[in-house]
């Protein structure tokens, strides 16, 4: 028996899940204190936490979250599981690798410091799982010493949507990264050139016309680079433009126009938001980690 404890915003996970596999689920309380700090309970200990193997599955969204998910993760290590694995689909912060003047803070080393404080379980190092994480480089932030950090990606899941479409690289960065993904598919190369003042998409390899195209990212933080790619490749006549990414931020709902500018925007619930977001989106589509969550969590092979 497994136990598997979720955030609140992953709550419709876990039953999803439950629906096909023997689990349990320990309820906990996010409730808060007069002073508005997070006031936690969680049930059944003794039954499903004990020198149990246990999964947290952790929405980091909101950076007003990290203490209360931090606290849950220590409490289920300090009341003896065996193992203890967290797995946290969206990492938020990226400024480690880009930073370019000396006062700039780096955000995701220190995110990381955090994750590397924590004790291993009984048994077993504690282990965090990352979806699509925004820079591979990333990954080495983790101290291995304390932490088995393990890297994930979620475009098997586009695979089963698109099938004979061209995938499209907003820039050479992407490519690198997704290439290996997508050998089997016709695939075009952007590249973003700066004129002047202007940042400006073109098209490095490759010809869009009279193609069903998608472009394909690790996040779409706001709209910028997906909706000017999608008009550099409509001005080349593409049949069609859709848009994939693992993680869509979209702050300020920067979704709703970007949506209206493809033919289909595609995301996954790696961020629970999109859910709502893509109910009330025209040509928005969420697409489910589920599967990918329980090949990590019952060490199913590909």
């Amino acid at each position: 028996m497994k136990t598997i404890i979720t955030h609140q915003n992953f709550d419709y996970l876990w039953k999803e899940i439950a629906k096909d596999n023997k689990i349990s689920q320990i309820p906990v309380s996010f409730d808060k204190f007069e002073d508005s700090w997070p006031n936690l309970f969680i049930e059944k200990v003794k039954d499903l936490v004990e020198h149990k193997e246990v999964t947290y599955i952790w929405d980091f969204s909101h950076p007003e979250d990290l203490f209360q998910n931090y606290a849950i993760i220590r409490w289920i290590i300090d009341y003896y599981a065996n193992k203890v694995r967290i797995i946290l689909p969206y990492f938020p912060v990226w400024t480690m690798e880009r930073i370019d003047t000396k006062w700039q803070v780096a955000t995701a080393k220190y995110f990381a410091d955090i994750l590397n404080s924590l004790p291993p379980a009984r048994e077993w190092k504690t282990s965090i799982h990352i979806f699509d994480i925004h820079a591979l480089v990333e990954r080495f932030l983790f101290d291995s010493r304390t932490i088995n950090a393990e890297i994930h990606t979620a475009m098997s899941l586009l695979k089963q949507e698109i099938e004979w479409r061209t995938i499209v690289f907003p820039d050479e960065w992407a490519s690198k990264r997704f290439w290996k993904d997508f050998w089997e598919f016709d695939t075009i190369v952007c590249s973003k050139v700066r004129e002047w003042d202007k940042r400006v998409i073109t098209i490095k390899e490759w010809d869009p016309k009279w193609k069903d195209v998608i472009i394909i990212d690790d996040l779409i933080q706001t709209w910028w680079t997906i909706k000017k790619t999608a008009e550099k490749l409509r001005e080349l006549w593409a049949k069609s433009v859709s848009a994939y990414a693992t993680h869509g931020v979209f702050p300020n709902d920067s979704h709703i126009d970007l949506a209206l500018s493809l033919d289909k925007l595609i995301v996954t619930d790696s961020i629970p938001a999109n859910i709502e977001r893509a109910k009330n989106t025209l040509n928005m589509q969420v697409i489910s980690i589920k599967s990918l969550v329980e090949k990590i969590i019952f060490h199913i092979d590909e």
